[in-house]
Order: C-alpha cells, then structure tokens, then sequence
C-alpha cells in the first residue's frame, strides 16, 4: 500500500510539473501594437529620374520588439517604404534592397514576452528553447549541423518565420509594385517553386530570397555560398553553380549575400550571364566593426588577388570597399550595385555598416550613424 502511495504521489507530481511547464510556456505571449521606432537618420538620392528605375537601400534599425509578432514586424517594415513612396523613390522599375538576417530573427515571433525584453542574445534563446522544450527536442533530434541546438531552434520554428516573411514582403511588393530583395532568413533546405518559397528536412541555409511585383518568389533567389566561420557549424553553403541572375522589370540582378560578394569568382559567374545590377544585403558585428583592424577573409582563405600587406593594416570598412562590392563589381560588367547592412539594438549582438553603392567605376559609401537610412540610387 506505501508503494502504492509513493507511485500516485509521483504520478501526481510528474503531471503537475508537466501542467506546470505548459502553463508557463503559454502564458506571456501577448504582445501589443506599438507605433515602430523608425529610427530614419539618413535619406539620400543620387542621379536623375530618366525612367529606367532605381536602387533603393533600405537599412531599417530593427529592435527585438519589432518581431514580437507579425502585425509588428510589417508595420515597420512598410513604414520605410512608406517614407520612400512619399519622396517619389518608387516606381515599377524599383528594386528595393534589405539587409542580410532581416527575416532570421522572425524566430522569436510569438514567443513569451522575457524573450523580447531580454538584454542578451543567450537568456533570450535559453527562454525560447525552455518555453518550446518538446518542439525543440523533437528538432534536435532531426538537426544536420554541427552546432544541433542552433540549428534545432530555428528549424522548430521555420514554418511560422517562413509564412511571415513571405505574407510580408509579398503583400509589400503587390502593394507597391515593385521588385524586393527581402533581406536573408535562415531556412531548413529552401527552394522556390512556382513562385512560391518551400522549406523541406535538410539543412539550414541562409536564402535572400526576392519578390517580384506580383508578389511571387523568384526561382533564381540566392542562397548563401560561403557562410564566415561563425555559421558554418550550423549553416550549410550553396554551390556557386546555383548562382544565377533574375530578370526584373529594371534588367538583370544578381544578388549577393553578404560574404559571398568578397569572391572574384560570383563576378566572373555573372559577367558570362550578361547582368546589369549586382544587390549585396549584409550584418556584420559588433558595434563598431567597420573600424577593427582587417584580419582577412572570415571563413575561407584569400583570394590570391588580395593584397598580404592589407591584412592587419587597413580596416574592416576599407576592406569592404576594396574586396567586396565596392572593388569587385566592374569585373562583372554590371552597371550598378548597392550593399546594405541590418542595424539596430538586437538584444547584445551589436551591428554597424553603412550602405555603399557603386555606380560604373565610383563607389560611394557614408559616415557611421546610429539609426536607420534609405539611400536611393536612379539607373542611367
């Protein structure tokens, strides 16, 4: 008889913790409308409207709360495109450009409101992962890479990043009809199929994926070729064979994610198909880092034609200029191009670039700000 009062007190304690967990997981999920801190600092035009479109850089300053939930998130992101729609900077040849990892934090949508309010990245995963314990174990247990607890808490949550992100930018780019390079979201083995954005079982990859005015996803959108070292125990690198150009109302984009445009071979692979215009969206980090001292190629060794005496000598931020887009673009006849970075205060990871484009032989990049900034850039 104590024996059997010893199993229905266990039984009894088990089932309250279990209540207790789900209880506690639930609870604290509701988040509230709030009008989105712009943070807008910078807005610039260069050139001359003669119909043939534009570039438009938008580097939106992104705070946890912004992806507490997916009115929020849209909220500012249309807020931007608002601003540029009133300054006359959209149009059908538009090609609006948003940075790299923009659609990855979509990870904490919807999730308890200490994961939004947290001061550093780790407690605010710690809570995700706590308060998603059987969703994240049942992921853990399908994770490729090797870093499984990053790559299980994203891909427990890649269907909801995806549905967001894609409703989003394809609404965004009916509205206003326009072409979107939405930025980059992680996903578990993207592909695009009829338009339409589909995740599967394998890897995480990182896709820039672009929209085109009818709101459809482009088949040809980019992932990820060379992840820096930082992604590659979780993120898994595309074939460069997968690199291709779309062809958009302005002319042919190729688009670059971050890294992949510090490669000569991405030009050469987009000169042989005829582009006009290369997009680079990009997150680089911590505060400040455009001003460390360059310590060469993150992730992959340099290219032979870089320069042995610029390592440890110039900066993070003239090495952008001089090895990614800014140097690299005319070996790939585009005419134009345009780099931009994700800012904002995301929990203690930090941020910093500014936009660069690159017109012919002239690129032209700008002071630091701590804010957001549409910078619009008229094909001739």
């Amino acid at each position: 008889m104590n024996l059997m009062k010893k199993y229905v007190l266990f039984s009894v304690a088990i089932v309250s913790i279990f209540c207790g967990h789900l209880v506690w997981s639930f609870t604290g999920r509701s988040h509230s409308m709030r009008k989105p801190d712009l943070r807008l600092e910078r807005i610039e035009s260069f050139g001359k409207d003669v119909k043939k479109g534009n570039l438009l850089g938008v580097q939106p300053w992104m705070i946890p709360n912004d992806y507490s939930k997916e009115e929020n998130f849209r909220e500012k992101i249309e807020s931007y495109l608002e601003t540029a729609h009133k300054r006359g900077f959209l149009n059908s040849k538009t090609i609006v450009v948003f940075p790299e990892y923009l659609g990855t934090w979509l990870v904490v949508a919807e999730e308890k409101e200490s994961v939004i309010s947290a001061t550093k990245i780790e407690e605010a995963m710690q809570t995700l992962v706590l308060s998603n314990a059987y969703s994240f174990i049942w992921n853990l247990l399908k994770a490729k890479g090797k870093d499984s607890v990053r790559d299980a808490l994203f891909r427990m949550k890649s269907k909801e990043m995806a549905s967001i992100y894609v409703r989003t930018f394809s609404e965004l780019a009916r509205k206003y009809t326009i072409t979107i390079v939405a930025g980059s979201i992680l996903l578990p083995e993207p592909s695009v199929a009829d338009g339409i954005l589909q995740i599967g079982n394998g890897s995480l990859k990182n896709g820039s994926f672009v929209f085109s005015s009818d709101g459809k996803v482009v088949e040809n959108s980019p992932l990820k070729i060379y992840p820096i070292e930082d992604e590659k125990t979780f993120v898994e690198a595309a074939p460069i064979t997968d690199l291709k150009v779309s062809s958009v109302p302005a002319g042919r984009i190729g688009v670059l994610v971050c890294a992949d445009s510090w490669f000569p071979e991405v030009y050469d692979t987009f000169k042989k198909q005829n582009v006009d215009f290369v997009l680079v969206p990009s997150y680089v980090a911590p505060d400040n880092a455009m001003s460390t001292v360059w310590k060469g190629y993150n992730g992959a060794s340099n290219p032979k034609d870089v320069s042995a005496q610029d390592v440890d000598r110039i900066t993070e931020g003239e090495a952008w200029l001089k090895y990614a887009l800014g140097g690299r673009m005319s070996k790939s006849g585009a005419t134009h191009g345009i780099n931009v970075f994700l800012r904002g205060s995301l929990w203690d990871l930090g941020s910093d670039g500014e936009t660069i484009w690159v017109k012919r032989s002239t690129a032209k990049s700008f002071p630091r700000i701590h804010g957001a900034s549409i910078v619009n850039l008229w094909i001739d």
